[in-house]
């Protein structure tokens, strides 16, 4: 039995390992076929990395010390440029290898949903397949870390949900203090890691002994950051542009979508506030969207849930400038795909033996994240280290499908193995 069950392991590597390499096939042919040049926040982690590698201190494009989050740039950006010089190229190699590490996590995430053989490896392929994760590779982005790093804290909230482990909870602690250095949007989790701690059968001191190390954890790995930041610009936070991005999606002229304060009521006055500092900057602004919200509750309730709606809209918008054959053809297989995964989700809902603890993690984490994008502004790219999740629902509705036709067909097929 033993020697059964480590042969189907093998083969079940060896399957990921495919989609793995077809994964990987991928995200080579955008980084060969895709001439992209840094723009916007791209040049700004760019900018913190260079400077830190030539011993100037972590400052943006911009001259600002803490507008973005520093995670990305300093664990992956930096180590490139420190050791290959201004090299776009590894880098990008260097996202290829973390969409890869996100394949196996997809993978993981699905058999710790319950997935059989059959879920977990379809579940990695529709993450290795769908297009912008290959796409996005090109760019210099925080969400080629945010990705894997939030799949991992949803693989332990899964985990923590039915077993007592300390080491599961510093290892989430770990990943949520990287999350909190690198998208702070994805701290949202947390309320998904305290669901788990809920429904885990330990005793209740276990489970507080775990959300303390949890804490504790993610603590330590942020605490250096926010101390840098007291020194640097007065205030212990993880980055001054939270003030700035609630004001951008809360203000007279907000639609939802991402603004440029320019076409905003403080546009006229944006350069003049700027250089009262960083802080005092994001401080004002924020007081100014908390107005804003508290003289126009209805206005915010209908704003919040355009937000929502946007940041699942199918992407059936135009990319800049004129659009190639090979473009438009793009464009359109992610459409259907993103349209299928959709499809998925909703199924997992519909489908009884799906209505499960687990689900019910992976269905909290996708609201908590689309939440917490309902109080700022929507830009399509947001949503991206949030989909593999419902690649794993897709994984799970593709194999529930798949036992059901096999018993209504009389056949015995294992296709739910371990």
């Amino acid at each position: 039995m033993n020697n059964k069950q480590d042969a189907q392991g093998q083969r079940d590597w060896l399957w990921l390992a495919i989609i793995i390499g077809i994964g990987f096939t991928l995200r080579a042919t955008a980084i060969a076929g895709f001439n992209h040049v840094p723009e916007s926040d791209e040049l700004a982690y760019k900018s913190m990395a260079l400077n830190l590698v030539r011993g100037n201190g972590i400052i943006d494009s911009m001259g600002n010390y803490a507008m973005y989050n520093v995670g990305y740039p300093l664990f992956i950006l930096a180590p490139v440029f420190f050791l290959f010089g201004e090299d776009l190229l590894v880098v990008r190699l260097a996202n290829m290898l973390l969409g890869g590490v996100a394949i196996v996590i997809c993978y993981l995430v699905a058999k710790e949903a319950g997935a059989g053989r059959l879920g977990r490896l379809t579940a990695a392929a529709a993450w290795a397949l769908y297009l912008p994760s290959g796409v996005y590779g090109v760019y210099l982005l925080k969400e080629n870390l945010m990705t894997p790093l939030m799949l991992g804290v949803i693989w332990c909230a899964l985990r923590l949900a039915r077993q007592n482990s300390n080491n599961v909870a510093i290892g989430c602690g770990a990943l949520l203090g990287l999350l909190a250095l690198t998208g702070n949007a994805a701290l949202s989790l947390i309320a998904v890691v305290a669901f788990a701690l809920v429904l885990n059968p330990a005793l209740m001191a276990q489970r507080v002994t775990m959300a303390v190390l949890t804490l504790s954890v993610t603590l330590a790995i942020s605490a250096p950051w926010m101390v840098r930041n007291m020194q640097v610009i007065g205030a212990p936070v993880m980055n001054t542009n939270g003030g700035f991005n609630l004001y951008l999606g809360n203000n007279p002229a907000a639609t939802g979508m991402f603004v440029p304060i320019s076409d905003t009521p403080r546009g006229a006055t944006w350069d003049a506030l700027r250089k009262t500092g960083e802080v005092e900057a994001s401080e004002t602004l924020k007081q100014e969207a908390i107005s804003w919200v508290k003289e126009h509750p209805t206005d915010f309730l209908k704003l919040a849930v355009k937000k929502a709606v946007y940041f699942w809209t199918p992407p059936f918008h135009e990319g800049k400038g004129e659009q190639s054959s090979a473009e438009k053809l793009i464009r359109l297989l992610w459409a259907i795909q993103f349209l299928v995964l959709i499809a998925a989700a909703i199924a997992a809902v519909l489908i009884r033996k799906l209505r499960n603890r687990q689900v019910a993690i992976l269905w909290l984490a996708v609201v908590c994240y689309t939440a917490v994008h309902m109080l700022f502004y929507v830009i399509f790219r947001y949503r991206e280290p949030i989909m593999p999740v419902l690649a794993v629902m897709a994984g799970l509705v593709i194999e529930s499908y798949a036992d059901r036709k096999s018993v209504v067909e009389g056949k015995s097929v294992d296709l739910g193995g371990r």
